[in-house]
């Protein structure tokens, strides 16, 4: 299977919003270049800490970066921002970053380069609002369906998780993916691997982070975006 098969039947398994193709870089150079933003408190009139972020790195087998999905959304609000930075080619500093932002019925999305510079991107406005949600509920009841098997208790550094397993083929290829949830049902790690011939082989690894922050304007801030003219 090639690269471009392989990354559309993973991501659609580990992607929130954005799909990307396997794109090589050593990890140190990758992460050191990928910033987490933090969004601080503000004069908003929202509710303190209603901003779920969750971060989605995925990894080769030899812990090169594969993508870097970032996002943020307002529990309260019609508010959310997605990041998603894959490295580019062969070149671990070139890393190619897509955003997206929805404020109200107001939304931008768009391109950056390794340098930070928007390369292409639009602005757009929805005939309404959507409504405010939570993705640390969706992520949680991703893993709640049927597909997942073989629940079982592992205990890792004194840690204690829950591990699911789900097996699926796609394009002719037959997968299987691990996923290890924390006491309040979100996934702290997984692990892909293909299977052939009965033998298991690493694919991907997959980790994740979160957190609680206060609503912050400039985060979602639509309006100050400037894109290059066409």
């Amino acid at each position: 299977m090639n690269k471009t098969l392989i990354a559309a039947t993973v991501m659609s398994v580990v992607a929130v919003s954005t799909s990307a193709a396997i794109l090589v870089g050593t990890a140190d150079a990758a992460v050191s270049k990928v910033s987490t933003a933090s969004a601080q408190p503000a004069s908003t009139g929202v509710e303190a800490a209603s901003v779920e972020y969750m971060k989605r790195t995925v990894l080769s087998p030899d812990g090169k970066i594969v993508n870097v999905q970032e996002d943020w959304q307002d529990t309260k609000a019609s508010r959310y921002k997605g990041v998603l930075t894959t490295p580019s080619g062969d070149d671990p500093d070139n890393l190619i970053t897509t955003v997206e932002i929805m404020n109200g019925k107001q939304g931008v999305s768009y391109r950056k380069d390794s340098d930070g510079k928007i390369i292409e991107g639009a602005k757009h406005t929805h005939p309404q609002a959507s409504k405010p949600i939570s993705i640390f509920a969706i992520e949680k009841e991703r893993y709640t369906r049927q597909e997942w098997k073989n629940q079982e208790k592992v205990t890792e550094n004194g840690v204690t998780y829950t591990k699911l397993t789900k097996t699926y083929t796609s394009v002719g290829t037959k997968y299987k993916e691990n996923i290890f949830l924390n006491q309040s049902g979100l996934p702290v790690k997984g692990t892909i691997f293909t299977i052939k011939g009965g033998k298991s082989t690493l694919l991907f690894k997959v980790n994740y982070q979160y957190d609680k922050l206060k609503a912050d304007n400039a985060l979602f801030d639509v309006d100050s975006v400037k894109l290059p003219e066409k």
